[in-house]
């Protein structure tokens, strides 16, 4: 926005685009950001720079803290390393190796005959069946019944 002003431009018609208030703007021209604790840039550079494909935020916030005597929070930590441009190579296992209980295809299938095709012109040529599950308070009930897609009826059940 500076370099637009320096231009010509009106700082109303800048902020009314840019949608930002003009005390916002003013706040952000006194209070520039600084760098996260840049005293400690160096000495995280070297923890990260121990290992082949380094550390994550809270080994160097540990180490740090041990090494250094440096009172420092592990948010802190990763806050300088996003602004130093490093991250961690190593990511945790759980992140790639979640349980999942799906064992593929497990018992007998059948093919589709109907194909999505109820209707019938008489009754018992086409049937279908179901089993429905209900909870009650001592235990579980199961209902199947047969239907005749050509009667519209159920025809038997279980």
């Amino acid at each position: 926005m500076s370099a637009l002003r320096a231009e010509g431009c009106k700082l109303g018609s800048l902020l009314e685009c840019a949608g930002l208030a003009r005390s916002s703007y003013y706040y952000a021209l006194s209070h520039p950001k600084a760098p996260t604790r840049p005293e400690l840039w160096e000495a995280a550079a070297e923890i990260f720079s121990r290992t082949a494909n380094g550390c994550g935020h809270r080994q160097i916030a540990m180490c740090l803290r041990a090494e250094q005597g440096v009172r420092i929070a592990y948010k802190t930590v990763l806050k300088m390393m996003r602004e130093m441009g490093i991250s961690c190579g190593i990511r945790r296992e759980t992140d790639y190796h979640r349980y999942n209980s799906y064992r593929g295809k497990v018992g007998k299938t059948f093919e589709n005959v109907i194909g999505r095709d109820f209707a019938a012109d008489g009754p018992w040529e086409k049937m279908g069946t179901d089993v429905t599950e209900f909870k009650q308070p001592w235990g579980k009930a199961y209902f199947a019944p047969v239907y005749d897609f050509g009667s519209k009826e159920i025809v038997a059940w279980c």
